[in-house]
């Protein structure tokens, strides 16, 4: 499987499909399941230092989109919904992810510990935690996009890039041999920005990016679904994600290993992320909307695509993102917007020549 191999921060990994946190592994069972479906790890289900974090799992609901945006009983191809942390106390959580750890380590595995971080002292007292246990990587989450809606302090969002990097080096601090990845808000102006800042303040890698925001109106009842606003991320997202990955690429170099997660249905778009620069990419919509045999169907077509074409995943990695070039930079096609307007703006209008 050497076709198929990468590696994130000099750590290497099997393949670049990841796991990401969410409700499918907040169990034991359930990231022993996501190992067993294929993937190259698992970042558990995340935590925090507040309990106001865990007691929004008790209000959690969540609702499966169709391509139009509507609730559907169907499997949907988006995710709207509110989530919560676990509930389950730190040091036993911990405990419990790095034994799998340690059990998936001879199978070029791994099991990482998360923090969808409430204040900086709680991350660093944390992210402790997870180095005292043994575990192997440490995911920083800085930009969950529940934070606007949460309650007071239960979970916090960072996109100043200069406390960012303040909040990175005290948690390097206490993380010592330990792969430190940070992942980055989609609600952020400047992403690269960000990212850069994660690095500077000692962050192994930059993932990005989180779920956007968004209200859906009931035509019915005319009421918010699910009664308020949420997370929503989907397919839609993947041009996005890949645009911030390539921008990224081209502001932070090469040597900052990217994490792309948002968007990502099948292998194709684990080659896309790749091509705009993701040494790996972070999966857990899909297994929510089918199950992880999703995660074991994404595995089998990178692997697929890879073999048809006789590449490497390394290969692939950032090739789009270095050949993009700006408008200035464009062939000129005068003229061209014609093709895309009805014919009656084309009627009689020599001026618009």
């Amino acid at each position: 499987m050497t076709s198929f191999a990468t590696t994130i921060g000099g750590f290497p990994l099997l393949h670049p499909v990841i796991c990401g946190s969410g409700e499918p592994v907040m169990t034991e069972a359930g990231i022993r399941a996501a190992l067993k479906a294929g993937a190259a790890g698992v970042i558990a289900k995340s935590v925090n230092e507040n309990p106001a974090g865990g007691r929004q799992l008790d209000r959690a609901d969540y609702v499966r989109l169709d391509a139009d945006g509507v609730p559907t009983a169907g499997q949907g191809v988006s995710l709207f919904n509110r989530s919560g942390l676990s509930q389950r106390g730190t040091d036993d959580w911990f405990a419990a992810i790095a034994a799998i750890d340690r059990e998936a380590r001879p199978e070029g595995r791994f099991v990482a510990a998360s923090i969808v971080y409430a204040s900086a002292e709680g991350a660093v007292c944390i992210a402790s935690a997870a180095h005292q246990a043994g575990l192997r990587i440490f995911e920083l989450n800085v930009g969950a996009p529940h934070a606007s809606e949460a309650a007071a302090g239960a979970i916090v969002q960072e996109t100043d890039p200069d406390r960012l990097t303040e909040l990175v080096r005290r948690v390097r601090a206490v993380t010592e041999g330990m792969q430190l990845w940070v992942k980055l808000t989609g609600l952020s102006s400047n992403l690269p920005a960000l990212a850069i800042a994660a690095r500077r303040g000692g962050a192994d890698a930059a993932g990005m990016m989180g779920r956007f925001m968004a209200l859906v109106p009931d035509l019915e009842t005319f009421a918010p679904v699910l009664g308020t606003s949420a997370a929503y991320g989907g397919g839609w997202a993947l041009p996005i994600v890949c645009r911030h990955l390539a921008l990224t690429r081209r502001a932070a170099g090469r040597d900052l290993p990217l994490i792309g997660t948002n968007g990502v249905r099948s292998g194709d778009d684990v080659i896309r992320m790749a091509l705009c620069g993701a040494s790996a990419v972070e999966v857990v919509s899909v297994i929510m909307h089918e199950g992880f045999a999703g995660l074991t169907r994404v595995v089998q077509e990178v692997d697929s695509f890879l073999g048809e074409r006789r590449l490497t995943f390394r290969d692939l990695v950032g090739r789009t993102a270095d050949s993009m070039t700006g408008y200035a930079e464009q062939p000129e096609t005068p003229g061209r917007w014609r093709d895309f307007v009805p014919s009656e703006t084309l009627a009689n209008t020599e001026s618009a020549r």
